[in-house]
């Protein structure tokens, strides 16, 4: 059959002349040396991954810009603000030109062949200033399409009898709404700046759609503009209303609410006992599950996913797949159960490894259920847990197992599972490597097809010991993620010609020494959850969501440790989120 061009974590190394086999800490090279003796017993935890020099300053981002998840929820909270019974139509009728707006580009590490956060592009697009200049003024003009739109945002002194007052009319607007939306107190000088942009009609519908498509596109609304609160420091604390919007873009994506605007009108927001009544009140909202659903998503690549469907044409996924075929609902339930096990463990208590281990299913539809081999889950009350003993958590998730075609790929497997999971750095194929991922044949396995392409020459450095073992590890379940024992193997025209049985041995090393003989999915969990390194890891990427940067292991060491340790420890997740908001780093500014 043809396969699509699947988008592969690593390019196939066959026949290269090449292979840096290099991996992150405690590093192996290439070659064709052999693998460090298989050990026995359980493994010991890896060494801390990061040291704290307290003389070191964090780095900062210049002007973070808003992603475009961000900017989108801050343009709705702007109309809901204005018009809140009337904000879910004006913003169906702006999709035309929120569908313009660029998507954020992911961003990988420097030395990672994929991955990577949204957050971290950074750039700006003469797309990006045209369409929300487009927006400002779409926004703009249907906020003041009426009179009454217009009287509802400027009160009653925009229509009545009286002129003498409808400049004060339209600046208590911008004081209040404008500030909002700005997100700090505007002082007198800049109120006056914006009223004037209406001149001498303050009221007249046009004049004050001017004001409101200039406050849209001002730097504060685009950006997060910090100044902190000493002038001419190289570090200086940041305002109640910088720290506001602070806590609000990172934990909800989203501008700060009534509740801690309050807090950072009266100043309680900076006392100790004000900012943890806040951070507890954030973390425990349903607001809280759009960022972790981001950050879920792609720190795990679940997008990647190829559709369920394309295929569904082809004879030999028909037979693969059987009677009965996947809907790409059934691809945004895969991704949603990987979600909700991360949401269900934040909020439960659970730690980092819980939710590695974590064997319940979260999905109501029928499809993935029967995979999963339980029923639907309603969303209320205790998900059942996956009766198979080998279905062992994170890495037999579905969504990280299926491929949408009939065969499954060891290899985009493995390198997830050493870049996503372990944070260690596989090098670079060669130029000449093939980009086709391997398929089994009507004769050979995947696993026997993806070791005669792979295991000789310099390919077999990187391969043998480091990518392809996890990846075997994990053949225990086919394309669609359901467990197998056997593989069926096809003819072009789809009809079944062997079903040997599957290899799912392999010794895997995951730092230094440490080399373990394993044969199921289970085994390698448990290795992965006794390195500690999953913690270091999920420590290490949510820094990078959090900060919308790639760290420094120097200036950032500080942080960077505390959150491995929490990772580390068995302590709730939800502390590891908010050992990013407690760190003094969280709560000032840097200039340097």
């Amino acid at each position: 059959m043809t396969l699509p061009r699947y988008t592969s974590i690593l390019l196939l190394c066959a026949g290269a002349v090449a292979c840096d086999g290099t991996i992150g800490p405690g590093r192996h090279t290439g070659g064709d040396d052999p693998p460090p003796p298989a050990e026995t017993g359980s493994v010991r935890p890896a060494p801390a991954r990061f040291s704290c020099d307290a003389n070191a300053v964090p780095s900062e981002l210049p002007l973070p810009r808003l992603s475009r998840t961000q900017l989108m929820n801050s343009l709705r909270f702007a109309i809901a603000r204005a018009l809140p019974n009337e904000a879910d139509a004006l913003w169906t009728k702006l999709t035309p030109i929120l569908a313009r707006y660029p998507t954020d580009q992911r961003t990988p590490a420097p030395g990672d062949l994929k991955g990577g956060f949204s957050r971290l592009d950074q750039s700006i697009q003469q797309t990006q200033i045209d369409v929300m200049y487009d927006l400002g003024k779409a926004v703009a003009q249907e906020l003041t399409s009426t009179d009454a739109r217009r009287d509802a945002l400027l009160g009653s002194c925009a229509s009545d009898s009286q002129t003498a007052n409808d400049r004060a009319c339209l600046e208590t607007f911008i004081r209040g709404w404008g500030s909002r939306v700005l997100r700090y107190p505007l002082p007198p000088a800049e109120v006056t700046a914006f009223a004037d942009i209406a001149g001498s009609t303050p009221v007249d519908r046009a004049a004050v759609a001017d004001v409101i498509t200039t406050l849209l596109n001002s730097p504060w609304f685009l950006y997060r503009v910090e100044h902190g609160t000493t002038a001419g420091q190289p570090v200086s604390p940041l305002s109640a209303f910088e720290l506001a919007s602070r806590l609000s873009y990172q934990f909800w994506q989203a501008p700060p609410d009534d509740a801690l605007w309050a807090a950072a009108t009266d100043g309680s927001l900076l006392t100790e006992s004000g900012f943890n009544a806040q951070l507890d009140r954030m973390m425990k909202s349903p607001q809280l599950r759009s960022s972790l659903d981001e950050f879920v998503s792609e720190w795990l690549r679940l997008e990647e996913l190829p559709s369920l469907v394309a295929l569904r044409n082809d004879p030999v996924y028909q037979a693969f797949v059987g009677a009965q075929m996947p809907t790409d609902t059934t691809r945004t339930a895969m991704f949603e159960d990987v979600q909700l096990s991360a949401w269900n463990t934040v909020v439960s208590g659970g730690s980092v490894s819980d939710f590695l281990l974590d064997r319940r299913s979260y999905t109501a539809d029928p499809f993935l259920a029967a995979i999963y081999g339980v029923p639907v889950w309603n969303g209320s009350g205790p998900a059942p847990v996956i009766p198979s003993q080998n279905r062992s958590g994170l890495l037999t998730r579905a969504a990280l197992l299926a491929t949408g075609t009939a065969s499954t790929r060891p290899i985009h497997k493995g390198y997830l599972v050493r870049n996503a999971l372990l944070c260690q750095q596989v090098g670079a194929p060669p130029p000449n490597a093939s980009d086709r991922p391997p398929a089994p044949t009507a004769s050979m396995t995947t696993r026997q097809v993806v070791t005669q392409l792979t295991s000789g020459g310099s390919c077999g450095g990187c391969h043998n010991n480091t990518i392809n073992p996890p990846g075997f590890v994990l053949e225990g379940f086919d394309a669609l993620g359901r467990e197998r024992g056997m593989e069926r193997l096809f003819n072009p025209q789809g009809h079944e010609t062997a079903t040997p049985p599957v290899d799912t041995s392999a010794d895997v090393w995951l730092y230094d020494s440490e080399q373990r003989a394993i044969s199921n999915a289970a085994e390698l969990s448990r290795m992965i959850h006794d390195s500690q390194l999953f913690g270091s890891c999920v420590a290490q990427h949510y820094f990078r969501f959090a900060h919308a940067r790639v760290e420094s292991t120097s200036r950032d060491g500080c942080l960077l440790s505390e959150m491995e340790a929490v990772a580390r420890s068995g302590a709730p997740m939800a502390d590891l989120l908010k050992t990013v908001a407690n760190h003094p780093a969280f709560k000032q500014r840097s200039f340097q």
